[in-house]
């Protein structure tokens, strides 16, 4: 008997075909969702026969590649790929579970004891989910559907009387006329899995049983660059991450991301860092060019950095507009040509790609893996007591691999950043970090020459130290400028890692003060105008009372 697939979404709204039976077949599918999942518990196969058989088969679905001439996507030069690692269930028609298990790297699954002549289904869903160790759990939602969970279902078959082999395929749902998706987009869910698990590869080859915090990743044909925050309309505004969940775009002739896999690995890569490691990230937009704060460079250099190693592969692609046909390329091996430095995200993903990969050339004599770099990242930078950037992480690298320091400054000093000294980047230019001492007044002002928000010297850090612990006033207050200036401030320890303490966001009132108990040791300040006045000139003192 032939097979028919559908995808569905575990509610059991189902718009696919499928179906089971005979010595062999194959399948294609389309996509379908699952709500109100229900907690797997298998039933004795007993309750239904005395006898048993075997079912098998490998599960895969369409990737669509970037053409090799920068015109977007491919369709006409779709790969069959596994789906790995994928949760498997044999249902019976009463809506039992009878089995359940998961794909190999090959996409292969198997059950041996599956009773015979009895209807059943086979359901795959877009579920990685392993316990143990190593552990993860990751699942492919739909934002717009009631969070439904993507799977892939047949039709109602007979297991009949022997073994048998059933290949299941989501199918991407291009038109073979090549003009649009004209049925249902089945392998976008298990293309987007295929690089999670490659991201999550690259953590296992140098943390073998590495637990991976549970992620959610929605992903919907409705979700576009409209970004009024409706989530459940799928006003996601762009492809990120935030809080243990990435949302992707699928929005057809504008912006889809399900095939482009570097910057699914790259908001993957945020994962990593709020789980694995740290970032100080103070987000919002940027681009390659820009000078940018410290922290949002490092972050976002690591995660184009991070997608390059993950998929073994520099070329930094992203597709969209009509028929997905456009494409923005970047060469992560490449070094910055423009405005390089510990503020450009560039620079810094030109230094972590370089570190990592086996391919020497120009400044780049360094080839130590991923392995080191996943251990500074989980130690040295994630108790560093000054915010995430280049400097701690440079430190550390050199502090674990020695051997390698000297090429590290050569590889480091082509990006523009003199020597790195110490956590603090003393000596490099345009430093962020400034020296304050308590009971003196600092003054200082704002520009804005390197744009607004996230950009260099839009805010400034001031470390202090406090010698005996007491109540001591922290006063921000307009000096000068433009009316209707609003200081701010947020207040973190720095001993012996960074740990934030305040957050001060009075509105327009021209300074900012809070008194705090602080205990003897080093803090940082960092200082913005939230409405940030051109010139508007502030001083800063802290005092004990």
């Amino acid at each position: 008997m032939s097979l028919s697939i559908k995808l569905v979404f575990i509610l059991v709204t189902i718009f696919m075909m499928w179906g089971c039976g005979g010595d062999s077949s194959n399948t294609n599918s389309r996509v379908l969702s699952v709500t109100n999942v229900p907690n797997v518990k298998i039933v004795d196969w007993k309750n239904y026969s005395q006898n048993v058989v075997a079912l098998s088969g490998r599960v895969t679905y369409d990737l669509v590649p970037t053409s090799k001439n920068g015109i977007g996507l491919d369709y006409k030069a779709i790969i069959k790929e596994p789906c790995k690692w994928v949760e498997v269930l044999v249902l019976h028609e009463d809506g039992n579970v009878l089995g359940r298990t998961f794909t190999d790297e090959n996409g292969t699954y198997h059950f041996n004891t599956i009773p015979s002549s009895t209807n059943v289904q086979i359901q795959v869903r877009a579920n990685m989910l392993r316990d143990g160790s190593p552990a993860w759990k990751v699942e492919v939602l739909d934002n717009t559907n009631n969070n439904a969970l993507y799977a892939m279902q047949g039709d109602l078959a007979s297991t009949g009387e022997s073994n048998s082999t059933h290949d299941l395929h989501a199918e991407s749902g291009w038109a073979k006329h090549g003009f649009g998706y004209t049925s249902s987009r089945t392998a976008a869910p298990f293309a987007i899995l295929d690089t999670i698990h490659s991201a999550m590869k690259t953590v296992l080859s140098a943390e073998e049983n590495a637990s991976f915090s549970p992620l959610k990743i929605f992903w919907s044909i409705k979700n576009k660059r409209t970004s009024d925050g409706n989530l459940k309309e799928g006003h996601i505004g762009t492809s990120y991450y935030q809080n243990r969940e990435l949302y992707i775009l699928g929005d057809e002739n504008t912006d889809t991301d399900e095939y482009d896999n570097h910057v699914i690995a790259h908001e993957w890569g945020h994962f990593y860092e709020d789980t694995f490691s740290r970032s100080d990230s103070i987000g919002g937009n940027h681009n390659i060019g820009d000078s940018l704060d410290i922290r949002l460079a490092f972050s976002e250099g690591w995660g184009n950095a991070f997608s390059a190693m993950a998929l073994d592969d520099p070329i930094y692609v992203d597709t969209g507009s009509s028929r997905q046909s456009k494409d923005m390329r970047m060469d992560i091996e490449e070094s910055v040509t423009s405005n390089p430095g510990w503020f450009s995200e560039a620079s810094i993903q030109h230094i972590l790609y370089d570190i990592y990969d086996s391919v020497n050339d120009s400044a780049d004599t360094v080839s130590l893996g991923f392995s080191p770099i996943h251990q500074v990242l989980t130690h040295a930078q994630k108790n560093t007591p000054a915010f995430t950037s280049i400097f701690p992480f440079i430190l550390g690298i050199q502090a674990l691999k020695p051997e390698f320091s000297e090429q590290i400054d050569g590889l480091v000093g082509s990006e523009n950043i003199s020597k790195i000294e110490d956590i603090w980047g003393t000596g490099n230019s345009n430093n962020p970090y400034n020296i304050f001492d308590v009971n003196k007044i600092n003054t200082f002002f704002f520009d804005y020459t390197k744009g607004h928000g996230n950009k260099l010297g839009n805010h400034r850090y001031y470390r202090f130290t406090i010698t005996n612990a007491g109540l001591y006033k922290i006063s921000v207050n307009k000096l000068n400028g433009g009316g209707g200036t609003d200081p701010d401030f947020v207040l973190y320890s720095s001993h012996p890692s960074l740990d934030y303490l305040y957050e001060g966001k009075q509105y327009l009132v021209d300074k900012e003060e809070q008194t705090r108990d602080l205990k003897a040791g080093q803090y940082i300040l960092d200082i913005n105008d939230a409405q940030e006045k051109v010139g508007a000139q502030f001083t800063l003192y802290i005092t004990r009372q």
